[in-house]
Parts: structure tokens; sequence; C-alpha cells
């Protein structure tokens, strides 16, 4: 099982030298190792973490490493610096209880950045200025107003923030330079409150929002701060029912050169002529699914990412020669095996909508005559992504991976309330948790059967988060649709939800409250969220269920599982229950995630059937305590 979980890894061009920054596996966890993109085996590893691996991680401009870690999952980030030369660390940010938010770099003040922290305040996070040189922190913004979020241009001061109303619109603020105070810029409605600031050019004359006002779609819309009416002009706009998904930036003048929009897969479009031939060849060379990770300073060399069914490959391209050297797999483990194509899709739902999805089946059962159809229908295992204001996209997937290759059909179903197609999508989920964004999944479901992908007895439905919520909502609302169900860290009662989340979320908790429809203040908002939740309607689980739960979960804390498995065990009804003492929101530590897919392989082998690994050392070095169902996991 271990070999079919592979490494995370990612790649950043020094900005003052060419190297690349890789994220790869040392004591069995992912660290940070340093070479030359000329040698990149000729790599040394200059971190040292043994629990939960680094997963987020950046290179300054006075070439150092900034890496952020959490304790056993409570999502309390703090923030280290690590000297590239003598791989030594500092912890910058060694407060408890505080958490790190946005990370922010200056090429005109190099041993210099800026750190979000909530320190004075649990539920703001004020700016502070961090001497790279010295590691000294200073304050140099209090949040004062409940803010979200802070924009700063290579000065290293705030410009820009936003502030969330009580209506779920959105006010843009600037700084005034004479008075020092805040003042509106403008308004996002609630309906548009999807649009985001993205960021300023590097001597702050530009803003750049992703803005969807007066469209559905967000576009790239440039704000000229050298005007007096801030003029507005539309920069880019996606050619299809897809948002802006990223900007590519000049690295000197931090100026857009192009744009990427994610419909079912990934597709750039320039900018500036300048840069045309390099995404004609890129796509000529990739054909679509390429992410760019990062530029050199001079922007002559960018690492490329593509992303398909069989891993992450990443590449140098060098503009001036437009040509491309291959730099390495995210896991050369993974080359030995033959690995399951991932399939777009697009499915209508009952009303008409386009559900944008992702389908694998076992290569070995795919039909010559229907690419991406199995010969005969088989087990379907539908996987729900969390959030629920994300998506699902094409491209590697561990659980896509594993799950077809144990023999099931694995399907992924963007529904309504998922983002990256528009606001109205997105306004198509509110108030609908277990209500039309569970039919979006059910009609994913039957399309697969009536496209002879699945067995209608034969499926089972499986996620994270509101994925873990979905699987809850699946097993009580609609509990003959499904033979089981495997929740991870999910939700069971949405009142208890919205009354315990980090009191970091606290400026986007209106928007969460009317997105998901109730308030838990009032007594029609307990009323709405009680029907909605699957705890209310415990009495209908008829299938198994498998629930995992982080002990130190900071979001959906371990009460979500803990309520829904003791009303199951008061009423005879069987669960698995695995609790991690040293896990949150997920499973981080790589003994955790093999521990709990071999209890979940075993889980969906009983009643969904498929093959299934022997158990063997999967649980060495692992927390995982099964609390409930020890004979069906384990048998």
């Amino acid at each position: 099982m271990a070999q079919l979980l592979s490494s995370l890894a990612a790649a950043i061009v020094s900005r003052r030298d060419i190297r690349t920054l890789d994220a790869f596996e040392q004591n069995d966890v992912l660290n940070i190792w340093v070479a030359s993109i000329n040698d990149p085996k000729d790599a040394k590893c200059i971190t040292n973490d043994t629990k939960r691996g680094i997963r987020f991680f950046s290179w300054t401009y006075n070439n150092q490493i900034v890496y952020i870690q959490d304790k056993n999952g409570d999502e309390n980030w703090q923030t280290y610096l690590v000297n590239i030369e003598t791989a030594q660390g500092h912890n910058l940010t060694p407060f408890e209880g505080t958490t790190t938010g946005s990370i922010s770099f200056s090429l005109a003040r190099p041993n210099e950045m800026l750190i979000m922290l909530n320190k004075r305040d649990p539920t703001v996070f004020d700016l502070h200025l961090v001497d790279l040189t010295t590691t000294k922190l200073e304050l140099i913004e209090e949040n004062t107003g409940k803010f979200s979020d802070w924009h700063c241009a290579d000065d290293l001061k705030a410009h820009f923030t936003v502030q969330e109303q009580p209506d779920g619109s959105k006010i843009l603020f600037q700084k005034n330079k004479n008075t020092g105070k805040w003042d509106p810029c403008l308004t996002w409605e609630f309906a548009d409150a999807v649009s985001a600031f993205h960021s300023l050019n590097r001597d702050g004359t530009k803003a750049y929002l992703l803005d969807c006002r007066g469209r559905n779609n967000k576009a790239l819309v440039e704000m000229d701060l050298t005007s007096q009416d801030k003029v507005l002009t539309v920069l880019g706009e996606s050619p299809n029912a897809a948002d802006i998904k990223g900007l590519l930036k000049d690295p000197q003048t931090g100026t857009p050169i192009a744009f990427s929009v994610e419909y079912t897969t990934t597709k750039w479009y320039a900018l500036d002529a300048t840069y045309k031939k390099d995404f004609e060849y890129l796509e000529e060379k990739f054909s679509e699914g390429i992410d760019i990770a990062s530029q050199s300073l001079d922007n002559t060399k960018w690492v490329i990412t593509q992303s398909t069914g069989s891993g992450i490959q990443y590449h140098i391209y060098d503009r001036e020669t437009t040509s491309t050297t291959f730099l390495f797999h995210s896991n050369d483990e993974l080359l030995q095996y033959t690995l399951n194509d991932m399939h777009p899709v697009v499915i209508k739902s009952r009303d008409g909508h386009d559900l944008i999805s992702y389908l694998t089946i076992p290569g070995h059962l795919e039909d010559p005559k229907r690419p991406g159809r199995p010969v005969r229908p088989i087990p379907l295992v539908l996987r729900v992504h969390g959030g629920p204001w994300w998506r699902d996209s094409y491209g590697f997937s561990q659980d896509h991976q594993w799950l077809s290759n144990r023999g099931f059909a694995v399907l992924s179903v963007n529904f309504r309330g998922s983002t990256g197609f528009g606001k109205s999508f997105v306004e198509l989920g509110n108030r609908q948790w277990s209500k039309n964004m569970h039919t979006d999944l059910i009609d994913g479901v039957e399309w697969a059967i009536t496209e002879q992908i699945a067995i209608r007895e034969k499926v089972a439905i499986y996620g994270g988060s509101y994925g873990g919520y979905s699987t809850l909502a699946g097993l009580t609302f609609t509990p003959d649709v499904f033979c089981c169900g495997v929740d991870i860290v999910g939700p069971s009662n949405l009142i208890t939800l919205m009354e315990t989340i980090p009191p970091y979320w606290s400026a986007m908790y209106q928007e969460m409250l009317l997105r998901i429809g109730g308030d838990p203040k009032t007594e029609e908002g307990r009323k709405f969220l009680m029907e909605c939740s699957p705890l209310t309607h415990v009495d209908k689980i008829v299938k198994p269920l498998l629930i995992g739960q982080g002990a130190n979960d900071p979001r959906v804390k371990q009460a979500e599982s803990d309520q829904i498995v003791d009303a199951m065990v008061a009423r005879k009804i069987p669960v698995g229950y695995v609790l991690f003492s040293d896990e949150g929101h997920g499973f981080a530590r790589p003994p955790n995630r093999i521990a709990f897919n071999a209890l979940c392989e075993r889980f969906l082998n009983n009643h969904l059937g498929g093959r299934c690994e022997p158990h063997g050392n999967e649980f060495e070095g692992s927390t995982a305590n099964i609390l409930q169902g020890k004979e069906d996991l384990l048998e």
C-alpha cells in the first residue's frame, strides 16, 4: 500500500541564482532539499522534520528559506527561517496559540519580509515586518477593523485591505497616504463576494483584481492608482464558463503577463504579445494541464509542472532557447507502475447545469471501444471534495490512483457551490447543504449507472471535511443510494460546527452563515441547521460507515465525530471509528495516512468488494486508535 502513496514535490527557481528548491522525503516525511538545476540529483537536505513533513515553503530574496509548520495538526502555524548554506533554522514566531497568515517578500528590500500574525488578538491578523538578518519582528499595522487580509507593494507597506460586512458584502479599503486612515475604495455585494483583490505591481501604481461585478466569471481587472478616479480596465477574461485561475507576472515589475483558466483542464493565455510564442511552444509540448511554479528573477527560466494521472513532472523551460529540460518526477517509485488515466467528463444535473467531473477506472478493465469506460459495470467510489467552496481538478490524485488500483471506478463531481465556474454556480449552492448540492452528487451516480460504469448496488461515498459531511448526508438523507461510506473529519451537526470554528475565521464568518443558510444565534437559523445536520437523521443510517478523525482538528472538532458515533452506538447501529491523537483536519503524518488507508481498504473490501492488501506493518508508527468497529476493520 505504501508504494502507491506518492510524495508531493515542488520546485522554485532561486531569485538570485539558479537553484531548485524541492520537497522530498527525508526521515520518511517531506523535507526541503536544495540543488543546482544543472544537477538536481546532487541535492542536499537543509531541514530535519521527522513528524509531519514540510508542505508550505518559499525562497526569500536574500537566498534563505521560509517555511511554516504546526504541531499535531492544530493549525497554529509557526514560521521558520533556514539558511541554505548552513542548514541552520530559526523559529520566527515561537508563540503558543498563534498562527501565521500570509507572508510576502520584497525585491527592493530583500532582507525583510511581511508576515500576518494573530498574536495580539486571536480573531484577527496584524501585519508585522520581519528583519531576515536579525529575525526581529515589528508590528506595523494593527488590525482594528476586523480586516481579512493585507495587500502590500514592494515598499512592504499595506496599501489595501478587505472588510466583510453584516450583509455578506465586502468593502475594499485603500490606505490614505495623507491621513493614514483606511478609505473605502469599492464594494463587492454578496452576490459578487467571490471577487478578490489579487496583488499590486511592485511600485504600487497598479492594483489587480479578480472581479465578477457585471459579469458571471472573475475577470482580471487593472486599477490605475495614479488616476484620481482609479480607472478600471479589463485585462483578460475567460473564453468559457470558468473563472481566471492564476496569474503569471513579470518578476521585476509585478505586471501580469499571462493568466490561466481551468474548466475541465488548465489552459494559459498570454496578455503580453512578447510571451505568445512561449505559451504556443508549451501548449504544443505539454498540451493542456500545465502550471508555472516559479520564474528566475530575469524571467528567462520557468519551472513548469505537468500533472497527469501518472504523477507530477517538473521541467525547466528556457525562454531564450525555447527548450525544456526535465528536472524530476514527484515520486520516481511510481514510474515502475502502470497508473490509470483520469478522464474529464461533463455531467448534466437534473435541472440542466453542467457538472465538471473526473473519472478514473482500472486500466485493465477499460473498454477499447469506449475509452474511459469499463468493459462491464464495476463498483464505484464517489469521492467528494471538501470546502465546499473548492473544486476538483484534472491531474494526479492519490485517492483516484489508489482506489482504481483496488478495482473501483472513482468519480469526483464538482457539485453546485464549487468554485471556479462563475459566481452563479457558487450561488446555486447557497442554503443547499443536504439539498441540491447533494442531488448533484446523486445525479453523478445515476450518470455512472446509466453509462454502464457503476453497479447500482455497489456504490460507496467517500470524502473529507465537506466531503465527510456529504458521506454522512448520503447515508442519512439518501440511505438507499450507497452501500457504505467513509467520512474523514466531516461535521455531523451544523450548529456545533458554526459555534466552534477557529477564532481567526471571524473575518469570513458572515459569508459562511449566508452560504450555509442558518444563523445558530436565531431560532429559525437553528431549526434550519438542525434539519440539514446528519446527526438529526441518524436513525436513517442502515449502511456501514467508517469515520476517521484527528483529535486536534481546529475546524471540525472531534466532537463532530464523537456525537454521531455516540448516537449510533446508543441505537446499536454499527460504525467504525478511528481517532488519531496527533492529527488535525486530515492526516498529515505518513504512518497515519497509511494506517487509515489500510483500514479503509479493508472496510471497502468488506462492503463494496474490490482488492485488498493484507494487513502487514501498515500500523507501525501510527497513533490510530480504533474506538469502534475493530471486528469489521481488522478481520
